[in-house]
């Protein structure tokens, strides 16, 4: 299953960017929060990190076009979110908080939305069955072809601590397929990342075909038939 579940994941370059975005936002958090005074009631400080955080995801994800990503502005009842599509794979990524003490997130319809055809689009790509849902009762879908099976992933951080995971839930949203600590991965992935060759026209020489010789033209005559 792991060679499949490898096509459904982040890339490093997707990894390297959504890692800087959180970081960054977190980092802007910080500046802002100590240009202001101290309050007696501290409600704004959670959601002004949320903000600045999707703020820098989105705009690290909108200046490299070429990734071929890009951002959706969403809300569940009164909470908006961003989420992030892979338009080449049907993938989609949503950026999300989870304490560092705290396993998996609480059941939730939006977040659902995120796992309801995880283990449909890897079963699709040829996933043992087996394999991928062990002892678990699960009601297969129809066959869609897998661009119309969306695979989610979820990029969860901590508010207080670096830590960065990358998972995806199972469509019951009770454990999750796979959670990968990414936290490292500017450091790790990005000098792993190949990049795309860009070409001058002046640079490509053009390979025509030589054209043959005078000595080396056959002229074919029409015989007279008459005599």
């Amino acid at each position: 299953m792991k060679s499949y579940l490898a096509k459904c994941m982040l890339t490093d370059e997707q990894r390297s960017l959504i890692v800087r975005g959180v970081q960054e936002g977190k980092n802007e958090h910080q500046n802002i929060k100590s240009l202001l005074r101290k309050f007696t009631t501290n409600t704004y400080d959670p959601r002004l990190q949320y903000d600045c955080v999707n703020t820098h995801v989105e705009e690290i994800i909108l200046s490299n076009p070429h990734t071929q990503m890009r951002v959706l502005k969403k809300k569940a009842g009164f909470h908006p979110y961003i989420v992030i599509q892979d338009t080449i794979r049907n993938i989609f990524i949503l950026v999300a908080k989870l304490p560092k003490n705290k396993y998996i997130y609480n059941p939730s319809g939006y977040r659902g939305d995120f796992a309801s055809s995880n283990f449909d689009r890897l079963l699709e790509m040829g996933a043992s069955k087996e394999e991928l849902l062990g002892d678990l009762t699960y009601q297969t879908s129809m066959a869609l072809g897998i661009e119309n099976q969306p695979f989610g992933i979820i990029v969860s951080y901590d508010r207080d601590s670096d830590i960065i995971f990358e998972g995806a839930l199972k469509p019951d949203q009770e454990g999750w397929i796979y959670k990968e600590d990414i936290t490292d991965s500017i450091i790790a992935h990005t000098v792993d990342v190949v990049p795309v060759n860009v070409y001058n026209s002046s640079n490509i020489e053009p390979k025509l075909k030589v054209p043959n010789t005078d000595s080396e033209i056959v002229i074919k005559l029409k015989s007279n038939a008459t005599s």
